[in-house]
């Protein structure tokens, strides 16, 4: 495992950095070294190398293995879960989408609209044939070895590299995402169902055992499943996705923060600020002045 900054090639920077870019090189973790279910400010490129696994992104699980893609928008949920008996090993490249050129060169393109795209159509995996593996492949060793040589401009040369990715699976996706691209994992987990219940009604009052009833299965045993594609409980899931909401909501309207409250889901604002708070390390308010510092500069 290789972990890559504009420092050395011991750490990360830091995500206080203006312009924060991370990469990990062919890394094998452990499923209990995985984090749970989580989400960040960046956008997050996974390749997998080799392995087996399953990653739930959003409210779908999908089966990981060589030669899969995913692209994780900031601020989706996701968790992995690699097979303890074929561990995968993936390269990663975190980055904010700050450092993607965005200069309007071309009305038909540009190097985020993939991200876009992902986020209008939720789908988030590239299963790319034994051709496009090499290419990514190279682009990823291109990355290691410019990071590695520690030359004038090699973080910079990184990030023009992740461009080439970026615009690599934005042409693969014309052929993919507006065909069959769904393919065989999408409808393979009966949870899966359950994951689109919760996101079209997070904002209602969801109880494990009406989940339980829906799928067809006992508490108990839909507890268990559940913890363990999604690495947490129930009501912690329920409490993150709503936070989730809570901050796009912050970002792109002035509604008052007790009416936000209520759209995300949550039964009272005292529990509102208390959960977000947990989960964002600010409160709703302060989280506010920093988006709307951030848009006044």
């Amino acid at each position: 495992m290789t972990v890559f900054d504009k420092k050395n090639s011991k750490g990360k920077i830091a995500s206080s950095s203006p312009f924060p870019f991370s990469f990990v090189y062919k890394n094998s973790k452990n499923p209990q070294n995985e984090l749970p279910t989580h989400i960040h400010d960046f956008h997050e490129i996974i390749y997998v190398h080799k392995g087996t696994g399953t990653f739930f992104i959003n409210n779908t699980l999908y089966d990981m293995k060589k030669g899969s893609v995913f692209v994780i928008p900031n601020d989706t949920i996701h968790h992995a879960v690699p097979n303890k008996d074929d561990l995968i090993t993936s390269s990663v490249i975190f980055f904010s989408p700050a450092l993607i050129q965005s200069i309007p060169v071309d009305d038909n393109f540009s190097y985020l609209s993939i991200i876009e795209k992902i986020k209008k159509n939720n789908i988030y995996k590239f299963p790319l044939p034994e051709k496009e593996q090499q290419t990514i492949e190279k682009y990823l060793n291109n990355i290691k070895v410019e990071l590695n040589d520690n030359q004038l401009g090699s973080l910079h040369g990184a990030i023009l590299i992740t461009h080439q990715i970026l615009l690599f699976l934005s042409r693969f996706s014309l052929k993919q995402m507006d065909n069959k691209f769904r393919e065989e994992d999408f409808n393979q987990y009966w949870m899966n169902d359950i994951f689109t219940y919760i996101d079209n009604n997070y904002q209602s009052n969801i109880s494990l055992e009406l989940l339980a009833k829906k799928a067809h299965v006992s508490p108990a045993h839909f507890s268990r499943v559940f913890k363990q594609l999604t690495g947490m409980g129930l009501t912690v899931f329920l409490n993150k996705r709503r936070t989730s909401k809570a901050k796009e909501l912050l970002w792109k309207t002035d509604y008052p923060v007790s009416y936000i409250a209520e759209l995300s889901g949550f039964n009272s604002t005292p529990h509102f600020y208390r959960t977000f708070k947990k989960f964002i390390g600010t409160s709703p308010a302060e989280y506010r002045k920093t988006i709307n510092d951030t848009k006044s500069k």
